[in-house]
Order: C-alpha cells, then sequence, then structure tokens
C-alpha cells in the first residue's frame, strides 16, 4: 500500500538477507528482483529448489565485502554485486531494500559474553563512528551502509523499533536522518 499498487513493476528490488528466498516466491516481476544471502548453500538451495529463476541471486556479506579502509564502497573489490544492480544504484534508480536482517547484538561486557565479536564487522569499523552503541546491532550496520550507499533507497524492513525510541540510539537517529512511509 504504501509504495503503490505497481510497485513490484516500479522499484528494482534487493533483498540483502534473503535466506532460501521464502519471501520472494511470489513476486510478480523476478527480473528486477536481486537476492543476496551471506551462505553460499542458501544459493544452492534457491538453485536447486528453483526458487526465482529469474532473479539474480547471488552469496555477498553486506557488512564486509567491497569496503575499503577508509569506509567508502568499491565493488571491485570482490565483484560480487551484479553489474546490472551497480548500474541500477549508480544511476539512482528507484530500489526498495527488502530486508530481514539477523538480530545479534554485542552486549556492554562483550569480553566475557558468548556474543563476543557478534557486531564486529568491516563495516561498523570503519564506517560507523558517529552512531554510538547503535554499532552493536548488525541491523543497524545495514541501515547505516545502505545510507551511505543507496541514499535514495526506500527500506522495507523487519525489524524491532528500538532504532525508534531506545536511549542507547539517540546518537543512531541523529546520523540515521530517513522517512517513515508505514508499517
Amino acid at each position: 500500500e504504501t509504495l503503490g499498487k505497481n510497485w513490484q513493476k516500479n522499484y528494482i528490488v534487493w533483498d540483502m538477507c534473503c535466506g532460501v528466498g521464502n519471501l520472494e516466491v511470489k513476486h510478480s516481476n523476478p527480473r528486477n528482483l536481486f537476492m543476496s544471502t551471506l551462505d553460499k548453500a542458501d544459493i544452492d538451495v534457491m538453485k536447486a529448489s528453483k526458487i526465482c529463476v529469474a532473479a539474480t541471486r547471488f552469496q555477498y556479506d553486506y557488512l564486509n565485502d567491497d569496503i575499503t579502509d577508509t569506509g567508502a564502497i568499491d565493488y571491485n573489490l570482490t565483484a560480487k554485486v551484479p553489474p546490472a544492480l551497480q548500474q541500477a544504484i549508480k544511476e539512482g534508480k528507484q530500489i526498495l531494500i527488502l530486508i530481514n536482517p539477523p538480530y545479534a547484538e554485542a552486549g556492554t561486557d562483550v569480553s566475557s559474553s558468548e556474543k563476543a565479536g557478534v557486531a564486529k564487522s568491516k563495516f561498523s569499523t570503519v564506517a560507523m563512528r558517529d552512531y554510538g552503541k547503535a554499532t552493536n546491532e548488525l541491523f543497524t550496520q545495514f541501515l547505516a551502509r545502505i545510507a551511505q550507499e543507496i541514499p535514495t533507497a526506500t527500506v522495507a524492513m523487519f525489524s524491532k523499533l528500538k532504532y525508534v525510541n531506545a536511549p542507547n540510539f539517540e546518537k543512531f537517529r541523529q546520523v540515521w536522518q530517513a522517512k517513515y512511509l508505514g508499517g
């Protein structure tokens, strides 16, 4: 409803955490669909079960791949992002980021925690200095990279509402200035 009647026709969709593609099975325009996942095994499952055959499916570690030591995005580092998606981003086409990201969070005492290192990613290390404690959350790392890489994207996300009202996210809200459309 928020995106309009023909959203599947009008938007290029990138699901950055597609898993085995369950959310995309009923997408009506799979040629506008890009599906990436951390695990190559997920891609193999999609291929074996013929899920979203016409979509572009690829393995990609969104929080670690194609990030330079200065925090810039350089697709030449891994050559994993399909050229058609790179072009759409470069041209500023309407892109919908569909995301059900991981919700791992590093606690305050990560040295003794079973979650030690869970939120350590290349992107958080080099590009999230101004985000405060929100860097402990994997889903906010996705949002921060999306804002840098595809600032005109629309994000459709399954998430907790911590980023909206939690005190630990005050710095995050100062930097991440998204417009809420509905949900």
